[in-house]
């Protein structure tokens, strides 16, 4: 009679060998997974970083274009000063004859592209100033 008690089952090692192979599999696909979000949300980022960027240089042209430091004459497009030389700004007049129609400002950076568009009511100095009133004198307030 046979003793089953001697008897040792052999393993499989193809068994073995598959689970490794699939937990490779496995975590290769984990992996590429999360560089895919990660790699998404690196560039979410940037596209948010440059869109504030444009922002930003969009309404310093109008700031500057209200106080005269630039010139609304210069419809562009052109390259701001260093460091932003990635950067260009172009001014569209209104389109109709009515007081009050707003300029576009359009922001533009070379590499990652993006334009970023503005529309804006610019009041230059002589509109501003001829619309504003005379300041009164010292003489002309009433004393309390």
């Amino acid at each position: 009679m046979l003793n089953r008690s001697h008897i040792h089952p052999r393993p499989a090692q193809g068994a073995v060998l598959l689970e490794v192979v699939l937990a490779l599999v496995l975590f290769v696909a984990a992996a590429a997974v999360v560089s895919s979000a990660l790699r998404s949300a690196i560039d979410s980022e940037e596209r948010l970083r440059l869109g504030v960027h444009a922002d930003n240089l969009a309404a310093s042209v109008i700031a500057e274009l209200e106080t005269g430091l630039r010139s609304p004459a210069v419809l562009g497009p052109t390259p701001f000063e260093a460091p932003f030389t990635n950067w260009t700004w172009q001014i569209i007049p209104p389109g109709g004859d009515t007081p009050g129609s707003p300029h576009e400002i359009v922001i533009r950076h070379a590499d990652p592209e993006l334009v970023r568009r503005l529309a804006q009511v610019i009041l230059t100095p002589s509109r501003a100033s001829s619309t504003s009133e005379e300041p009164l004198s010292d003489e002309t307030v009433p004393a309390l």
